[in-house]
């Protein structure tokens, strides 16, 4: 595993194999650099984002590879955080995955609506194997309401 600090604002970025028990630690070291940051109310929903962005990674992106990788980059700035994840695989349909309505009992397609629920907005890039998510930081720890 390799990870790298920048001092002007909390940046954290960790390259892991594809592997669930790696997407699991790396969600609790999320915790501790966000506790670290005098961010606790934030854990909650940036581990939950993590989690799902980091599973999708694994199991359909990288389809349970560990030869492949995922990076996630966490950066805390002044008045948002946005949580970045990035897999080798070959993206997936996001502008149709976009449109689908997906029902309460599905086991599939919750991540975008978790996405839309604790991120103020979250983009794909082209290919569809990266996301990113922005979290209002007032929003989540009471201030900005």
């Amino acid at each position: 595993m390799s990870s790298s600090w920048e001092h002007a604002a909390v940046s954290f970025e960790q390259k892991i194999p594809s592997r669930r028990d790696e997407a699991e630690l790396l969600c609790l070291k999320i915790r501790d650099v966000l506790q670290a940051s005098g961010l606790p109310q934030c854990c909650f929903p940036i581990e939950l984002l993590a989690r799902e962005c980091l599973a999708n990674a694994v199991n359909h992106g990288n389809g349970n590879d560990a030869a492949k990788s995922i990076v996630l980059q966490l950066r805390v700035g002044r008045a948002w955080i946005r949580l970045q994840v990035t897999d080798e695989g070959a993206g997936f349909a996001w502008r149709k995955a976009m449109q689908k309505r997906t029902g309460t009992r599905e086991v599939s397609g919750r991540g975008l609506r978790l996405y839309a629920l604790y991120g103020e907005r979250f983009r794909f890039n082209r290919c569809g194997n990266r996301i990113t998510i922005w979290i209002d930081k007032q929003k989540r720890t009471g201030n900005g309401d």
